[in-house]
């Protein structure tokens, strides 16, 4: 295959390819907004819980009726305009992304081409390595972006262990912080008790 070729097969590809990968992004979009939704109001909910418990339990059981009414209104509220909304927004999504998944035009684009290659991004990874010239064929091509998934893998992984190293420091110096508090708090209770 000359240059123009491989150029015009991976371009292909990407049109193959494009209407599962928009599908993708507003099903990632719905299920990300579904999220965020879900935690609206979630600290007032529980602070009313909280007040309507509280108040039960002083003698004032009208006040923790008007709380408990207010937590269950919210609870409502939140689910009436944002979480049931959502929710069919992600399933509609979901059944889009699976009619687009089946559509044959997508389905007969895979046959002869890698499974884990064969996706709008990696199409689009493919093109530009053999438009600049950094894949003569592509075999190369493949190779290429076999090598940099990889990479990219192993950098994933640094980036969580870093992570994980961080969090054991903060947790190691918070300890040693309470250490130094709890013995101060000791000797500070033995000279007083003298």
């Amino acid at each position: 295959m000359t240059k123009e070729e491989i150029l015009d097969y991976l371009m292909n590809k990407r049109n193959e390819t494009a209407a599962v990968a928009n599908a993708e992004q507003i099903l990632n979009e719905a299920q990300n907004k579904l999220q965020k939704d879900k935690k609206k109001f979630h600290k007032l909910i529980i602070a009313a819980w909280v007040l309507a418990a509280i108040t039960w339990y002083g003698d004032s059981k009208g006040t923790a009726v008007v709380f408990a009414l207010i937590a269950l209104g919210l609870f409502g509220f939140k689910y009436l305009m944002y979480i049931a909304p959502d929710n069919e927004k992600v399933q509609n999504a979901q059944a889009e992304l699976q009619k687009e998944m089946n559509d044959p035009i997508y389905q007969n684009g895979r046959k002869g081409f890698p499974e884990k290659f064969y996706n709008y991004w990696d199409a689009l990874r493919l093109w530009n390595l053999v438009n600049e010239n950094r894949a003569r064929d592509l075999q190369d091509a493949f190779n290429i972006l076999e090598n940099q998934h990889f990479q990219e893998s192993q950098m994933q992984i640094q980036a969580e262990i870093k992570s994980l190293q961080e969090d054991i420091a903060a947790s190691s110096h918070r300890a040693a912080v309470n250490s130094g508090i709890a013995a101060a708090s000791t000797t500070i209770s033995a000279i007083t008790r003298k």
